[in-house]
């Protein structure tokens, strides 16, 4: 799927969603999901691309496979955050959507602790 037809359809699940929610809230978020699902299913065949180049230039570059995969998780855990963050926005849910994002960021600290770890490893060995 291109970009032209991601975008379409959201334009058109925005208008058909905002049309939707005078008469009924329920579908409308229904609807936006679904959307935001179809969209997601899309672009996800692109992505194994993404990954066979991450992989080639980390092998080139000899970095641990730990480093990237932490870095992916991460990243993850971010559209995830944010798609759901919106959500809950979207449909008058500030708080939660606040809630979901600290949860997130906490998350993606955990993830990286092992890094940091490493890192601060790297910085002993150096000064000792």
């Amino acid at each position: 799927m291109n970009i032209i037809s991601v975008c379409v359809l959201g334009i058109f699940t925005v208008l058909a969603a905002t049309v939707i929610r005078k008469y009924n809230g329920e579908i409308s978020l229904l609807l936006t999901i679904t959307a935001i699902i179809f969209i997601c299913v899309a672009v996800v065949p692109t992505l194994s691309h993404v990954f066979e180049s991450i992989k080639d230039l980390t092998n080139s570059a000899n970095i641990k496979n730990e480093y990237v995969s932490t870095l992916l998780k991460s990243l993850g855990i971010c559209y995830v955050t944010q798609i759901s963050a919106d959500i809950c926005r979207e449909n008058g849910s500030g708080s939660i959507a606040s809630q979901i994002e600290i949860s997130g960021k906490i998350l993606i600290l955990l993830t990286a602790i092992p890094l940091y770890s490493d890192l601060i490893a790297m910085i002993y060995n150096f000064l000792v």
